[in-house]
């Protein structure tokens, strides 16, 4: 292996065991020491490509972010609202319950160590699909786009802390999401199939 291509797969050998460890611990509770033993490398190898722990945090938000950016901004349009913001809401979902790395990032910009757009972007995907849906009638009356909006941020960080801790567990961090969602798009509009 050539030394540009070592250092690549080293680098992101070192993003990803960052990641594990900033899920599952957070910032404050991750050490480099612990990632260098996740990683099975030196602190030196660390250093050269992170000159410290908050630019391997920001190298993790960039990377886990990333999915998150393009499903915001790639999402269906089929005319029909609330399913567009079905499809966006499961596909982050499953983002959350099946990537560590989009975890992390997730993780990381809540705790306020790392600054992100992703986050401003999905709730500004969501309040406009959700106000779209109360002027076609889609919404139900007594729904507030805000608080709709307020209320699947929460849903999104629960997924996050079930992923979190069945990954911790050993357990598999997919849950039933749909579900979920159909109980919660039930709440927004009753009489959707």
């Amino acid at each position: 292996m050539k030394n540009r291509e070592r250092a690549a797969y080293t680098r992101a050998n070192l993003v990803l065991a960052a990641a594990r460890h900033f899920d599952q611990y957070g910032y404050d509770g991750t050490t480099l020491n612990s990632v260098c033993v996740e990683a099975n490398v030196t602190l030196g190898a660390i250093t050269f490509h992170f000159r410290s722990k908050a630019a391997l945090a920001s190298a993790v938000v960039e990377e886990g972010t990333g999915e998150l950016k393009r499903l915001c901004t790639a999402g269906s349009a089929t005319g029909r609202p609330l399913r567009d913001l079905s499809s966006l809401t499961l596909r982050v979902a499953m983002a959350l319950q099946t990537a560590v790395l989009t975890r992390a990032a997730v993780r990381l910009v809540g705790e306020g160590h790392v600054h992100s757009d992703w986050l401003g972007a999905f709730r500004a995907e969501v309040l406009r699909l959700l106000e779209e849906a109360s002027v076609t009638g889609d919404l139900a009356a007594d729904v507030r786009p805000a608080t709709a909006a307020h209320l699947i941020l929460y849903v999104m960080e629960g997924v996050a802390a079930h992923s979190r801790r069945a990954a911790a567990e050993g357990g598999s961090t997919v849950v039933d999401f749909a579900e979920i969602w159909r109980a919660v798009l039930g709440g927004l509009a009753p009489d959707m199939p």
